[in-house]
């Protein structure tokens, strides 16, 4: 339903009511029958044009049509009802412009002289038909001017062509605007860092984490804080589970540990009565009720911003996928193609020179020119290659280095051990990326023979290794930031990264890169008791 369905139903439902009421009121049975069987009408119209939009026009011409005869039989009590055809009017002309306002009055007033013409006349001589009918019948006319002026300038109500995408440009618009003045802006790691420090200040705590739900409820982490807290604090504990179920802060006592960190608080992070995730906290002691009562609105209220900023956050990375796409069509249809048809033109000259040192060096500016194409398209395939929401990072990862050892020299040996489960689309985007970035190293940099690359995801925890039997490290180049991007992208999802030789028996070994992120789960603490915190 568009605003010109609401138009129609307002102004026909006003009208109506407004005469059914005098006819009420006044005790005229007449009206009432009549405004009753213009009602009906009035509602088959409005039906005829919600389910079929081409046949408006002639719905509502049509109801003019039968409106004008009902009017015309029951005349005089009906002169009540004249300001229907007003209405009829003003739709057509908003609806249809001009040549709706002119079907619309003809017929108005064309029904209404036949009747007249053909029955016994209730007025007393043309002048007082003309005296009761022609107000009306003008005033039908300039609403209906006054509808179509409207549709030409624009300010009438417009379709929707797609409800959807008007919905979705009116968030964004919201969005952006919001977007603008929210003063810790839509990153969700700085969020729950500032989450952190807030649980900390009222509970003192040495060890602390967020843990947001993922693909398949799947708790991944968002932040740590504190010494071994990455190590200690996982997502699989028995007091999560209590928590995330009662949606309440939990308590627990770990009789493991360090005695400063024994005492476990689990804070629900709800946003109305969706749970998003959970804080986890270990402390020496266990907080009072009043103060975990106080640290919960707090709570509360960050809680909306992480889930506001997890949902900009996929927003956000939506539209990077399209934009590596249009960038991907831009290098394929542009640059590439210049490139390949630079490539033609050097055969052409290879071809018809008869000098050898000239040909000689056209080969070689043919084989430059060759490589070149080749490093554009897997540039193509590294902005198209994506973790989709129907397949995990390691068919991501294994389809890209198919195609990286079948346009390269180097021998690919992948590993993959990955659950059935996801790990979130923000983590698993950084960690293809930063793996993209490593191979490109090895396959630009290295000369290396062979390419290791071992992946292993079981969620919240991944860990990938990528090495090489190539030149190993060296020095980096001032205008190199392949090294800084992948510390960037690490530290976006609070991963570990490292950069060293590999291991061998002979010098040169080669890289390896290691990243990881979360904390493969483990066997829990040998003794938990739970305790429920007051409501």
């Amino acid at each position: 339903m568009d605003n010109l369905d609401r138009i129609m139903i307002a102004g026909r439902t006003f009208t109506l009511t407004a005469v059914f009421g005098l006819g009420v009121i006044l005790g005229v049975p007449a009206v009432i029958s009549t405004s009753l069987i213009v009602a009906l009408t009035g509602i088959t119209s409005v039906l005829v044009c919600l389910k079929i939009r081409r046949a408006r026009l002639w719905a509502v011409a049509s109801e003019t049509l039968i409106v004008a005869v009902v009017l015309g039989a029951s005349l005089p009590d009906s002169l009540i009802l004249l300001p229907y055809l007003v209405v009829l009017a003003l739709i057509a002309g908003v609806a249809h412009g001009l040549l709706g306002v002119a079907l619309v009055v003809t017929g108005q007033a064309t029904t209404l002289a036949v009747l007249l013409a053909t029955s016994a006349p209730p007025f007393d001589g043309f002048g007082a038909a003309l005296e009761a009918f022609g107000p009306w019948l003008l005033t039908s006319f300039g609403a209906g001017v006054l509808g179509a002026w409207l549709k030409q300038i624009g300010l009438g109500p417009r379709p929707v062509s797609d409800a959807s995408y008007e919905s979705a440009r009116r968030l964004l618009t919201q969005l952006r605007t919001v977007a603008r003045r929210l003063s810790a802006g839509l990153d969700p790691f700085g969020m729950s860092a500032q989450l952190l420090s807030v649980v900390h200040d009222h509970l003192q705590d040495s060890q602390s984490a967020v843990f947001v739900r993922g693909e398949g409820d799947v708790l991944n982490p968002l932040s740590y804080s504190g010494l071994g807290a990455r190590e200690a604090l996982t997502p699989d504990h028995p007091v999560i589970q209590e928590c995330w179920t009662r949606m309440e802060p939990t308590n627990a006592v770990v009789t493991s540990g360090r005695s400063d960190r024994r005492r476990w608080t689990v804070l629900p992070l709800r946003v109305g009565s969706r749970m998003i995730g959970v804080v986890v906290s270990a402390s020496g002691e266990t907080p009072a009720p009043d103060s975990l009562k106080q640290l919960m609105r707090a709570v509360d209220e960050q809680a909306m911003r992480i889930d506001t900023a997890l949902a900009f956050d996929e927003v956000r990375m939506l539209a990077t996928s399209d934009e590596r796409r249009r960038l991907a069509r831009e290098i394929h249809d542009g640059i590439a193609q210049e490139v390949a048809s630079i490539g033609y033109l050097v055969d052409d000259l290879a071809a018809s020179t008869a000098h050898p040192e000239q040909a000689r060096r056209l080969r070689d500016l043919r084989e430059e020119l060759t490589r070149l194409v080749s490093e554009l398209r897997l540039s193509i395939f590294d902005l198209r290659t994506e973790a989709r929401a129907g397949a995990g990072l390691g068919e991501a990862l294994s389809d890209y280095v198919r195609q990286v050892g079948s346009r390269s020299n180097m021998t690919v040996h992948l590993t993959l051990d990955e659950s059935a489960t996801r790990l979130t689309a923000g983590v698993e985007a950084e960690l293809l990326r930063i793996a993209q970035e490593a191979i490109t190293n090895a396959r630009k940099h290295s000369k290396a023979s062979n390419l290791w690359v071992d992946c292993r995801v079981r969620p919240p925890f991944a860990r990938l290794e990528i090495s090489d039997d190539g030149l190993g490290l060296r020095t980096a180049r001032d205008d190199s930031f392949g090294l800084r991007i992948m510390q960037e992208r690490a530290s976006r999802i609070g991963a570990t990264l490292s950069v060293g030789d590999r291991p061998g028996l002979q010098e040169p070994a080669g890289t390896l890169v290691t990243f990881s992120v979360g904390q493969e789960s483990s066997h829990p603490p040998s003794a938990v008791s739970v305790e429920r915190s007051p409501r």
